[in-house]
This record gives structure tokens, sequence and C-alpha cells, in this order.
């Protein structure tokens, strides 16, 4: 894992990139990169898409399930490079993690 710091010195603050990107002369939103990546699930919150260096791009979404919001870096390819994830208690602070109403869910019926 890598702290929130560290992830925001990096690629910015949460929020605050773009919501496409252009790779290879093509333009891709957010969605279109969870799913090249394989990670356009219902419980993925994709937030932001940015360069992180000439050839590698990054997306950060919020992983509901695992709460967690996780960094991918990709290259033009959209081949993994690294993977970094920082639970959300970090991002609200312990003491608003804690008070938020999270509600608990099955994925099946009972």
């Amino acid at each position: 894992m890598i702290d929130r710091e560290t992830i925001e010195k990096r690629y910015g603050e949460l929020g605050t990139r773009d919501f496409q990107l252009s790779i290879n002369g093509r333009s891709y939103d957010l969605y279109e990169i969870l799913r090249i990546l394989g990670q356009g699930f219902e419980d993925i919150r994709p937030i932001d898409v940015c360069s992180a260096t000439e050839n590698l791009y990054a997306i950060r979404y919020c992983d509901l399930e695992d709460r967690h919001i996780v960094t991918i870096e990709f290259d033009q390819g959209f081949q993994l490079v690294a993977e970094h994830r920082t639970h959300l208690a970090e991002w609200m602070g312990e003491d608003e993690y804690q008070a938020f109403g999270w509600g608990a869910w099955c994925p099946w019926s009972i």
C-alpha cells in the first residue's frame, strides 16, 4: 500500500485531473479505460485519469467493495505497470470513516 500524500504528490489531488485521456491519438473516457484494464465492475467508481510520465498513464477510482482508492499505472498498450491501494479511512480521516453510514450489502439474495 502507498499513502495518500505520496499518491497526491505524484498524481495531484484526488479528483483534480481529467475525465478523459488521449492515448495513441484516440480519446478514451474513464469508463472505457476501466473496461479495457479489466476493472469495469459495478462497485468501481472512476475518479480521474492523467499522464503520469511521457509514456505512462494513471487512472484513479474508488473500489467500494474493498473500500480503497486505487491508482493503476498503465502504458500506451494498456498494460498494467503498477497498482497502488490506499484505504478510504486515510482519505476521509479515521473519525469520519467510522462515523460514515456504510451500508451492508450482499451480492446474493438471502
